[in-house]
């Protein structure tokens, strides 16, 4: 991703900080983005797409699945109900499906992956 002015970056910076504080609420909308920032969805839209080339859709859905992979990664006694949730997903099955259709792989599929690495790096 290149961000093309500095508008840009602050914009991002923003949406980023607005997806965290709404992942941890479970509310994660592009209205609710667009109401934090104080802009239209129509512009949120706009200038995301303008600034990343990606869908707002795109750009938060890649935020939060970059986080549940953290979190997959730093945490592996988590749950996948308890990643979903701190991703601000409404229920497990939206998650995994999601997870599955960007990465390739469920997310279990992907927790087992890191745990075969961890435990073949310790040998």
């Amino acid at each position: 991703m290149s961000v093309r002015t500095c508008s840009d970056k602050q914009l991002l910076e923003q949406l980023s900080q607005a997806l965290q504080e709404n992942m941890a609420l479970g509310k994660v909308d592009i209205k609710t983005l667009a109401d934090q920032l104080a802009i239209s969805t129509c512009q949120l839209n706009r200038r995301v797409k303008e600034a990343t080339g990606q869908t707002t859709s795109d750009y938060v859905l890649s935020a939060r699945l970059a986080v549940a992979k953290q979190l997959l990664a730093q945490f592996p006694e988590i749950t996948i109900f308890e990643t979903a949730q701190r991703c601000g997903f409404a229920d497990t099955a939206h998650f995994s499906h999601a997870f599955k259709r960007k990465e390739g792989l469920s997310p279990t599929q992907f927790a087992f992956r890191l745990k075969s690495q961890d435990f073949s790096q310790k040998e």
